[in-house]
């Protein structure tokens, strides 16, 4: 049974929920967008249960968790820093880490920055971070398929449209997209009448394309993002948001990776968890005595 926590991260406090043994090797989940820590709640109830012990948080913005004001406090860096933290104050390390979406780009990144923190890596549906900024730049398709990262980018009106009729859009994307069921889409309904759980992860893409734009118009030599930790890439071929395009060179920019193709959209996890838990379960004990 999940038990939720507050973890201290210096400049915020993340809400975290836990299951398994305190003893077993951990098992770091992070959700992306508009998600919230219980995403991989089937894979995570079943790993607890095999003996892991199971840390999702509510990432910055998100959920239970603190909620920095500023665009400034969602970049790449400090997202990365409270999961190096969490890791750390949780004596977890190394972890088997998993990410989706916007997880999946935290998760990128952490494996890269930090990875004797990392014991396995597993991305599903998301682009390794150098793949995506060359996408953006150079293919009209991708950019086309991102365009509600440009319209997030408009203070006020994402908010407005995704805010109304109680979360309508972001129920209806949820339901449709992710299948959740009547009763998660009422817990995340539940958190979204908090103030800034709307609007805070859009600070995400903002932050997002502040960074990202000047790079790309500059030019600058890309520095070595090789993923030096086990990696395994889950990818729901029919993903609308994500081409999949993105999949096979992601994975050539890790020393060792496995790359399984889903016939789903966005959320394997959510549209197959059978087949994605049998995959984490496989994987984890494949790197289980990596230190």
């Amino acid at each position: 049974m999940f038990q939720p926590q507050f973890v201290d991260v210096d400049d915020v406090l993340l809400h975290v929920e836990t299951d398994g043994p305190e003893a077993g090797p951990a098992a770091l989940f992070l959700h992306g967008w508009p998600d919230l820590w219980f995403t991989f709640e089937p894979q995570m109830t079943v790993l607890a249960e095999q003996g892991y012990r199971i840390l999702a948080p509510d990432q910055r913005g998100y959920g239970l968790s603190s909620k920095p004001a500023t665009v400034a406090d969602y970049e790449m860096p400090r997202l990365v820093n409270d999961i190096v933290l969490l890791i750390e104050r949780q004596k977890a390390a190394p972890v088997h880490l998993v990410g989706h979406d916007w997880g999946g780009a935290v998760a990128w990144s952490v494996a890269i920055e930090r990875p004797d923190l990392v014991r396995s890596l597993t991305i599903v549906n998301c682009p390794h971070p150098q793949v995506f900024a060359e996408a953006l730049a150079r293919k009209p398709s991708q950019l086309l398929r991102s365009w509600y990262m440009v319209a997030f980018q408009i203070p006020g009106l994402a908010e407005t449209i995704l805010g109304a009729r109680d979360g309508a859009v972001l129920a209806a994307m949820l339901k449709n997209g992710a299948r959740l069921s009547d009763t998660d889409l009422d817990r995340h309904r539940a958190v979204w009448r908090h103030p800034g759980t709307i609007q805070r992860p859009l600070f995400w893409y903002r932050a997002l394309f502040r960074a990202t734009l000047p790079s790309i118009r500059a030019a600058r030599p890309a520095p070595d993002l090789t993923v030096r930790v086990p990696t395994q890439i889950i990818w729901g071929r029919r993903d609308g948001a994500l081409g999949k395009h993105l999949a096979e060179p992601s994975a050539a920019l890790c020393e060792q990776s496995e790359l399984h193709w889903l016939d789903t959209r966005h959320w394997p996890h959510r549209e197959q968890p059978q087949r994605v838990t049998e995959l984490l379960t496989a994987w984890f004990a494949q790197h289980a005595d990596r230190t």
